[in-house]
């Protein structure tokens, strides 16, 4: 996304340049027509004189041209400008790899987060059938002392005993259906 930013600006600039370049070259035609119309001899010097000249080169390094330039300014210059080149690429590679690095440990660590997140759904499973066995031998106990007290001829107490077991199970049974409810 930030080198289509980066690339659109590069091309609008691009594009104004040229547009300046053309009004120079017209500027300077209208000169020399002016000229021209006073001395033609002189347009003719001046047009010899004055040559435009585009070149235009993409790249990290400069054109093999302005190279041989340089190593006339400063013989060793080419060279210093290639070995600045490429340390500037070496620190841009760091930086991607470092970058990658980065996102491999975000990922390690959303895939962690994710494990917790399942051995704690586990854990919560669990603890949920363990509360509904003891609950089941819970009742079951309480059925089965009732019915014992009932054979013993002590109804009320049984009645009791069975009736807070079968009215605890249903308000239990009740309250989760309500909260599932709730939370969907």
């Amino acid at each position: 996304m930030k080198e289509n930013k980066v690339r659109s600006n590069q091309e609008t600039e691009s594009a104004s340049n040229m547009e300046h370049e053309k009004e120079s070259v017209d500027s300077i035609e209208g000169v020399l027509e002016r000229v021209a119309e006073k001395d033609p001899q002189a347009a003719v010097v001046i047009s010899e004189f004055i040559a435009v000249q585009q070149v235009s080169h993409k790249g990290p390094m400069p054109s093999p041209e302005d190279l041989k330039k340089y190593s006339h300014t400063l013989k060793n210059l080419p060279d210093r400008m290639m070995k600045m080149a490429e340390l500037s690429q070496q620190k841009k590679a760091a930086h991607h790899e470092r970058i990658l690095e980065l996102k491999s440990e975000e990922i390690d660590v959303q895939r962690l987060e994710v494990e917790q997140a399942n051995d704690a759904h586990k854990r919560e499973t669990a603890t949920q059938v363990l509360g509904m066995v003891f609950a089941f031998i819970t009742v079951i106990i309480c059925i089965l002392g009732a019915f014992y007290l009932a054979l013993q001829d002590k109804t009320e107490v049984a009645l009791v005993i069975g009736g807070t077991t079968v009215i605890g199970i249903v308000g239990a049974f009740l309250k989760t259906k309500l909260s599932e409810k709730k939370t969907s």
